[in-house]
This record gives structure tokens, C-alpha cells and sequence, in this order.
């Protein structure tokens, strides 16, 4: 990691205070509902879902997204009511190319064959994981126990 990524908290501690704090005047837009994109897990059954996140440098602007993620994220699950989040697991700044060292997955990955979940939502397979035979293998193991993935990029 360079200089330049590396960053005082105090930085990141500003860019997850205006996240958090954000508010929208509605004076000043104009609201256009979006139309509902097909959602495969919209159902009436209830489910404990838990949201994976991941960004894989620990740059200010990674620190953006990573808090978008866990924000919108958050947000989807209170969209559908039969859900109850378990839980936000996190990795940040951690590469996806590897199972070690990504202690949020690897704790999401232990509830769920533990039967503490039943969907898993992250935003893409690239979050989820970076290596393709990690990646098969652990969905695997996850529907073996009847856990469910949701990859929204790729629905």
C-alpha cells in the first residue's frame, strides 16, 4: 500500500460521519419512483438474512462505498418484510482473492452452517469472492444447509 493510500482516521471518520448524517432537503428535488426491478427472493416466507460487504482497499474512497453498502444494504432488507437482518458481516480494506484473513465472511460463513441464516445478500459475485473455486465451494457448503445467496448485480 503506498502513501498515498493510507489515510489518518480521521479522514475516514469524516467520510462515515457525512454518510451517516446526510440528509436530503425534499424542497430541493423532484422524487421520480423507480419501477421495481423483479426481485427472486420477494416472498412471504421469513427469512434471517445477513449482508455481506466488502471493499478491498483502505482508501478514503473505498471507505465511501464500503459505508454506501452497509447503508443501502440495510435499507433493502426493511424493504421486505418478511426478512429479519441477522446481521451486517464486513471486510474492509481485505482482497477477495483469499479465504484468509477475512474475518466478517468467515464469521457469516460459521452463523449460517451454524443455521443462524437463510439468505446471504451482497451487491455482486466480486464481493462475495474473487476466487472462483472459493467462491463455488462455499455456495456449495452453504446449500448443502439450505442457505440461500443473492448476488443483486447479477440477480
Amino acid at each position: 500500500m503506498n502513501e498515498k493510500e493510507q489515510l489518518p482516521m480521521t479522514e475516514k471518520e469524516n467520510v462515515r460521519w457525512r454518510v451517516a448524517n446526510a440528509h436530503i432537503d425534499p424542497d430541493n428535488y423532484v422524487f421520480y419512483p423507480a419501477k421495481k426491478q423483479a426481485d427472486y427472493y420477494d416472498n412471504d416466507i421469513p427469512q434471517r438474512v445477513a449482508i455481506y460487504v466488502r471493499v478491498s482497499t483502505d482508501s478514503s474512497k473505498q471507505t465511501m462505498s464500503y459505508e454506501l453498502q452497509k447503508k443501502y444494504y440495510e435499507e433493502f432488507v426493511v424493504q421486505h418484510p418478511c426478512w429479519t437482518l441477522v446481521k451486517i458481516y464486513a471486510d474492509e480494506g481485505i482482497s477477495g482473492t483469499s479465504l484468509n484473513h477475512r474475518d466478517g465472511f468467515n464469521e457469516m460463513i460459521a452463523d449460517a452452517l451454524a443455521g443462524k441464516i437463510d439468505l446471504i445478500v451482497t451487491k455482486s459475485v466480486s464481493r462475495f469472492a474473487r476466487n472462483t473455486v472459493d467462491s463455488l465451494n462455499t455456495i456449495r457448503k452453504l446449500k448443502e444447509h439450505g442457505v440461500e445467496c443473492y448476488f443483486e448485480k447479477e440477480s
